[in-house]
């Protein structure tokens, strides 16, 4: 199992000096982050930043980079012409970034607006099915990724999603930490979702008072060696890559670097253990 790390929780971090440094602390993998704000933004990130981004990338044996996007799935007039726009834009990132490495996948959750699932999850699945559409033009595959808060949010709803698509272009991201915040066994998680999964990420998290608060993962109660051999066993060949929560890079004084070698620490403990 390879351990990845993403920029998503690197914001104000150039990429071209975060590879190397998450390289010599272990790391095997990175995702991109394309949202607004980002330096790896479909829209800003430049040809010639792409083509020294892939190169830099398969000099250092890294696979193909997953990119995360934050696209309204359900969107509709107006609004869903710009997020298809903005969805084939970051389509063609994770393509120029894939210099034959593997999979090119972008993630994302259902977003804005958020139907109700008995009433919505048609319109779920349509809105997942366009995407997929599109995607395949570019060669690439759209990581659905369940989140807790919204309604689309237990294995058991991801695993309908795909039994209502069953698209080539349309998989699941796995990120156990939407299910454990809400005490859902990570085992049951595991069996149901890694079937379907190209993609995944890894951090902790709990409800409090209604509230879902994300943790580290080796920071909370998730034991991440249960979870690694759990994830072993399924057989899933992928990277687990670490998703540091925007609820914990913008507390003041956080330091992305001991950040960054927590998370590898943690993980790389289970997967010794786990092996």
């Amino acid at each position: 199992m390879k351990l990845g790390y993403g920029n998503y929780g690197m914001k104000g971090v150039d990429i071209f000096e975060a590879l190397p440094r998450l390289q010599s602390m272990g790391y095997e993998a990175m995702e991109v982050c394309a949202r607004d704000g980002w330096q790896t933004e479909a829209d800003s990130f430049s040809p010639q930043d792409r083509n020294r981004l892939a190169a830099l990338l398969r000099r250092m044996d890294f696979p193909a980079p997953p990119v995360m996007e934050s696209l309204d799935v359900c969107a509709a007039g107006q609004e869903r012409t710009a997020m298809l726009r903005r969805a084939e834009a970051s389509f063609a990132l994770a393509g120029d970034l894939n210099d034959g490495g593997g999979l090119s996948v972008v993630t994302t959750t259902v977003g804005d607006p958020d139907p109700g699932w008995d009433a919505g999850r048609w319109q779920v699945r349509d809105g997942f099915l366009e995407l997929a559409d599109l995607a395949g033009r570019y060669g690439v595959i759209v990581a659905a990724e369940s989140h807790a808060g919204s309604h689309f949010d237990t294995p058991e709803k991801a695993v309908w999603l795909m039994d209502n698509t069953r698209h080539d272009h349309l998989k699941l991201n796995f990120d156990v930490s939407h299910f454990v915040a809400q005490g859902i066994d990570v085992r049951h998680s595991v069996e149901l979702c890694t079937p379907h999964a190209v993609h995944t990420h890894v951090k902790d998290g709990y409800t409090r008072d209604g509230a879902v608060c994300y943790q580290l993962p080796g920071e909370g109660r998730m034991d991440l060696t249960g979870y690694v051999s759990a994830v072993k066993e399924a057989g899933l060949a992928v990277p687990v890559y670490v998703e540091v929560s925007r609820q914990v890079s913008e507390r003041p004084g956080f330091d992305t670097w001991k950040t960054a070698q927590f998370c590898y620490n943690a993980l790389n403990k289970a997967r010794t253990e786990a092996a």
